[in-house]
């Protein structure tokens, strides 16, 4: 029997934690379009959230830091499935038409953040030393066993209001996961999580997923349009 993947993305209220009305066109036209072409291609399951169930369920957007954050938090609502193998993709990624299909998927793998300041605080405020990761969550891949483990993890610590340390967001509670359970994590190679326009990122040519990430991300998305810059046409120049 073959093997059953399921590529979960969100769509909620606007759209997008750190962008605008002119950073959801492409969001909503050209990059989860490309999420499900590349689903079509390999045979995955898609499922695009677009109503949340932690507000029908919790109400309170009590946990995280704000409102938007809580619908990040959401994917771990999905995460406890029957698929073999869950796979969380951010919306502001995009990927290319001819990317390979997905990896071998063993327990928990993302792809590491170029150094910056949310690894410095995170290594702070966890008392670790210099050679601790810090992981981009935009990107997760899980086997079923896993996916399972993390939705109940991250589930709890919601019910019980444990908030992260330092920053107060889904990708600081991710990286305090992998601290406690590092025997079942694996590193991505950063072709299938690309975010250039973090400081102190190495380039990297042919990536699988071009993810726009962060308040820069957006800034660069909205300015490719604001300066009419086809934005097809800028990701296949970075590919180069």
């Amino acid at each position: 029997m073959n093997s059953r993947y399921l590529v979960i993305q969100l769509d909620i209220g606007q759209g997008t934690q750190w962008g605008n009305n002119k950073t959801i066109y492409p969001i909503r036209d050209i990059f989860i379009p490309s999420v499900k072409n590349y689903c079509k291609k390999f045979n995955y399951d898609h499922y695009l959230v677009s109503e949340s169930l932690y507000e029908k369920k919790y109400v309170n957007f009590n946990f995280l830091e704000t409102k938007i954050k809580h619908y990040s938090f959401e994917r771990y609502l999905h995460f406890d499935n029957e698929y073999d193998y869950t796979i969380y993709i951010d919306n502001d990624v995009f990927i290319y038409p001819n990317a390979q299909p997905l990896p071998d998927i063993k327990g928990l793998m993302n792809v590491r953040e170029p150094e910056g300041n949310s690894s410095k605080i995170f290594r702070q405020v966890n008392n670790l030393n210099n050679s601790y990761a810090y992981y981009n969550s935009g990107v997760t891949f899980c086997d079923k066993t896993t996916a399972k483990t993390l939705s109940k993890y991250m589930i709890n610590r919601l019910e019980n209001k444990i908030v992260p340390k330092g920053k107060n967001s889904d990708n600081m509670l991710l990286n305090e996961f992998i601290i406690e359970n590092n025997k079942i994590f694996s590193e991505l190679d950063c072709v299938w999580n690309y975010m250039p326009f973090l400081p102190n990122s190495k380039k990297k040519q042919n990536p699988n997923f071009f993810h726009f990430v962060g308040i820069m991300g957006k800034q660069i998305i909205n300015n490719l349009q604001e300066k009419k810059i086809d934005i097809l046409d800028f990701l296949q120049e970075i590919k180069k």
